[in-house]
This record gives C-alpha cells, sequence and structure tokens, in this order.
C-alpha cells in the first residue's frame, strides 16, 4: 500500500514527513505486511494452548485421574458379575423355546452383532468420524492452522470408541448364550475388528467427501431397519442356529484392513471441508441435548435425517385434497412417504415384533401385551411424521380451516395405520390369537396415543422437583415424557385382559371400542389458555 500524494488528493506517506527517516519530499511505499509461516500456531499448538487456558481457569482436582479410573473399574466389575449372573436364566429361557419356531443361540449373536455394526456406521458418517467440537469449529476453523493437528483427538478417541464397543458387542453376547471362554476371547476380537473397520471404512469417505451427501445416509438407514427383517428371516429357516465361535483368521484379516485403512486415514484431515465439519459439530450438539433431555425423537431426528428428498414423491397426492380433513391427510401421507427413516422404523418394528413373540415369556398372556403395547406404540409415532412437525410448528395447524380438536384427530389416521401394520405383523408370527378381534380398536389407541406425544410440546421445567435419597427427580421430565404412554398403558388395557385371559369376548371387544373413541377424544383435547 502506497501513500498518495497532495497534489493527486491523498494523504502524505509518513516517510515524506521530516523526522521520520526519509528524506523531505520523498515518498516511499510503506513496507507490505506478510505472515511468517514460522511463527504461525499449527493445530496441536492451538489445542494445547486451548488446554493450558482451560487448565488454568478450572485447575484439576487432587486425585481426579485415580477416581475416573476406579469408577471404570468398578463399572466393568459390576457388568462381568450381571453377566455372569443372567447367563444362566438366559440360556434356559433360549433351551425352553417350544414355539413353532425359534431364537437360536447363534442367530441372537448375529443379530446383536449385525444391528451394531450397522448403528454404528450409522453414528460414525454422521457424528464423525473425525470433527470438532462445537467451540473449536467456532475458534479453530477460522485459523490457518491445518485440519490433521485439530480433528487428530478425535480421530484417536473414535477409533478406541468403536474397537472397544466392537469387544463388547462381539464378546456379550458369546457370554449370555454359553460360549467357551476362549470362543468368548476370540468372538469379542471380531467384533473388535469389525469395530476398527468400521470407524476406519467411515474416515475414508468422510475426508473423500462422500459421506456428506444424503444417498449414503439413507443406504445405511435401510440397512439398519432391514436387520430385523433378517432377524425374521433366520428365525424361520435356521431355528436351531448354535453360539458360534469365529476362527481366529477372521478377526486377524479384518484387523489387518482396518489397521491399513487407519494408516491411510490421517493423509486425507487437511481435506475435512469446514462446512461439513460444522455440520457434524451442529448434529452433535442436537443429538447430545436430545439425549441429555430424554428426548427419543430428537435424537432420531439428529442421527437419520438426511435432508431433504425429492419434491416428486407421491406427487399426485396434493390433487386428491379436495377439503380441510382431505388436505391434512394428504399433507401427513406426504410427510410419511418422504421420510425413508419413518418407513424403514416401521418395517423394523413389525419385524422385531414377530422375532420377539418366538421367545416362550413374550409368546401370550402379559408378555405378548407388552410386545403389542410398546411395539405398537412405537411403530404409530415412527408414523407420526405430520403430527411431530405440526407440534414443532403451530402454525401448520392454524392454516387449516378446522379447530385444533379437529385437526388433531384427523391426524390420528395415519399413526394408527402405521401401529395395526406393527399388530398384524406379530398376529401373523403368532398364528391369530384371541386378541386380534380387539386389534383394530387398539390400533386406534397407539395412534391416538402418538399424536398425543407429537404435541407434548416442551419440557416443563418450570415444575417442581420432588426430593428422594437418589438426588432431585424432575416431575415436569417425568410428566413429559409419560404423555403419550399414559395413553397406551391406560387405553390397551381390553387387549391385555385378550392377550391373557382367552378368546375375547364381545364385552371386552365392546370396552376396546370405547377406550379408542376416549383416547380420541383425549388426544384431541386442547388447554385453552387466557
Amino acid at each position: 500500500m502506497t501513500g498518495g500524494t497532495p497534489e493527486a488528493g491523498g494523504a502524505p506517506d509518513a516517510a515524506a514527513e521530516p523526522g521520520l527517516g526519509g528524506a523531505p519530499g520523498v515518498v516511499r511505499p510503506l513496507p507490505r505486511l506478510a505472515g511468517d509461516d514460522a511463527e504461525r500456531l499449527t493445530g496441536a499448538e492451538l489445542r494445547r494452548l486451548t488446554a493450558r487456558v482451560r487448565a488454568h481457569n478450572l485447575p484439576p482436582e487432587t486425585g481426579q485421574v485415580a477416581t475416573d479410573v476406579g469408577e471404570v473399574t468398578i463399572l466393568l466389575t459390576l457388568v462381568a458379575l450381571y453377566v455372569w449372573g443372567f447367563g444362566a436364566p438366559v440360556r434356559e429361557l433360549l433351551g425352553s423355546d417350544a414355539t413353532g419356531f425359534g431364537l437360536g443361540p447363534g442367530l441372537i449373536q448375529a443379530l446383536v452383532l449385525a444391528l451394531a455394526v450397522a448403528a454404528g456406521a450409522v453414528l460414525a458418517t454422521r457424528l464423525g468420524p473425525a470433527g470438532l467440537p462445537a467451540a473449536g469449529v467456532r475458534w479453530w476453523l477460522p485459523t490457518p492452522a491445518g485440519r490433521t493437528g485439530l480433528a487428530s483427538p478425535s480421530l484417536v478417541r473414535t477409533v478406541l470408541a468403536g474397537t472397544g464397543a466392537g469387544v463388547v458387542v462381539g464378546g456379550l453376547p458369546a457370554a449370555f448364550v454359553g460360549v467357551s471362554p476362549v470362543g468368548i476371547l476370540l468372538d469379542a476380537a471380531f467384533g473388535g475388528a469389525l469395530g476398527l473397520v468400521v470407524v476406519t471404512g467411515a474416515g475414508l469417505l468422510q475426508v473423500a467427501g462422500t459421506t456428506s451427501g444424503t444417498r449414503l445416509g439413507q443406504v445405511l438407514t435401510l440397512l439398519l431397519a432391514a436387520v430385523p427383517v433378517a432377524g425374521l428371516a433366520g428365525a424361520l429357516w435356521v431355528p436351531g442356529w448354535a453360539a458360534w465361535t469365529v476362527p481366529w483368521p477372521v478377526p486377524a484379516a479384518l484387523a489387518l484392513v482396518g489397521t491399513a485403512a487407519l494408516a491411510a486415514w490421517p493423509a486425507g484431515l487437511d481435506r475435512l471441508r469446514a462446512g461439513d465439519l460444522r455440520a457434524r459439530a451442529s448434529a452433535a450438539m442436537q443429538a447430545s441435548a436430545a439425549l441429555l433431555s430424554l428426548d427419543s425423537g430428537g435424537v432420531s431426528r439428529a442421527l437419520l435425517s438426511s435432508g431433504p428428498t425429492a419434491s416428486r414423491v407421491l406427487a399426485g397426492v396434493p390433487r386428491l385434497a379436495r377439503g380441510p380433513v382431505s388436505a391434512v391427510l394428504a399433507a401427513d401421507v406426504t410427510f410419511l412417504a418422504r421420510s425413508s427413516a419413518a418407513l424403514a422404523g416401521l418395517v423394523a418394528l413389525a419385524a422385531t415384533g414377530a422375532v420377539a413373540v418366538q421367545v416362550p415369556l413374550l409368546a401370550d398372556g402379559i408378555g405378548l401385551w407388552a410386545v403389542l403395547a410398546v411395539l405398537g406404540y412405537a411403530g404409530a409415532v415412527a408414523s407420526a411424521v405430520g403430527p411431530r412437525a405440526a407440534g414443532e410448528n403451530p402454525r401448520l395447524d392454524a392454516l387449516v380451516p378446522l379447530g385444533a380438536r379437529g385437526t388433531r384427530a384427523v391426524r390420528t389416521v395415519w399413526p394408527t395405520a402405521g401401529a395395526a401394520v406393527v399388530l398384524l405383523a406379530v398376529a401373523v408370527a403368532t398364528g391369530g390369537g384371541a386378541w386380534v378381534a380387539t386389534a383394530v380398536p387398539a390400533a386406534v389407541v397407539l395412534g391416538a396415543a402418538a399424536v398425543r406425544t407429537a404435541y407434548r410440546g416442551p419440557v416443563p421445567w418450570d415444575v417442581p422437583m420432588i426430593a428422594t435419597p437418589a438426588g432431585a427427580l424432575p416431575t415436569g421430565l417425568v410428566l413429559h415424557q409419560l404423555r403419550g404412554l399414559d395413553l397406551t398403558v391406560l387405553g390397551t388395557v381390553p387387549l391385555a385382559w385378550a392377550a391373557a385371559a382367552g378368546p375375547a369376548a364381545p364385552a371386552v371387544v365392546a370396552a376396546q371400542v370405547v377406550c379408542a373413541v376416549g383416547a380420541v377424544l383425549w388426544a384431541a383435547h386442547v388447554k385453552r389458555t387466557s
């Protein structure tokens, strides 16, 4: 940058002033400012500086490390004792399976491992595996520091977490079903190697920019939902699948593949885009906040949302709207059809119910009612995409020329259909039952309960807490979480009677119909505010 001359209308340069080292009347350009690469902070130096500031503001307590190690040791010991204590009853329960086809120990091992691999892939591609915390995204990304030094700690943490979770998921089911100690170690090594492969594979896809799109998220969601379906097929075709142990070359080969991917992963960390890191930090914050608030819907939205889908999905449905009621129904079914996670979850819940009733304890009686109520309610919640959107944005209902009660009552249709799909799948798996006559009105109850859950609003934190020996109990949070579950339990009492007592009498069916009508009225109730 150079100074202007008085004739040119600019300010005189500082070098032209007497006494400033420049000859009078001579204009010299100022030296150009330039950064020195040797003085630029690297990512590791930024992290160490931040750690020093944090340690200065929050000095560590004496013996904190020893306390943390002791707590982890005690926790692992308690888990091992619980596994040892519950292993025998679980094996006895599996051995007493008297249904037409059942769950073999080997099938349980395979299902747990497959679910863990699919869920781990979803978490790794959505939240990481390499990333920065929200504060790091705000303060570190604008600096010219290298991304490798900034994201290296997250890489180490993710690899350790993925491998450790795989060891637990591989070894725990083997311990439950009675595998030998050597077999438990081999299965645990197999799970750890799978966890390493999943994490490092997701890391390579991340640095290549593949995980930022919506296609991979949709594929992983479908794979996660396909695991219960595969379990149902396995229960049909291989009901006597015995407990298995992986040969040692398999985990060794997987460990070599994961190690090779781990060696190639850090080389691409500098290619991580700022937008991708911000999106992952935002998703992690949303998931952690929802988990802290016990908001399962918020967790699923943060982890399974894969962005907007094509608007051409069910493009002809809005044309069917001929009035307020049909408009609400068309909007809700469009919401549901465009949510791949909701549809996949509904299929997975139906298959899970069909698999769960193969356990003798859950094949009839109160156990069967628990499966019907819990999974049916979950299916209704998965289908309540439209009511959830309206609950989060009350202006959607204000746009419809219906009353608030009428709108909520209409919105129970598709959640009822979702609950009916799950109940029908369980009925087919049990070969029909005495409770089938009460299934349709029970599905209406479950759909109304899902709508009640969708419109429960924010948590009322202003409700006074209750002091208990275990600490303060947040009454508002408990009441908030029970909205919908209370209607599920109370409204399906006739269904429980039919599942436990035998053929459903006309009086039981009539009672379930009355409960269905009352559930819809209860879910449609709106508090008047002055």
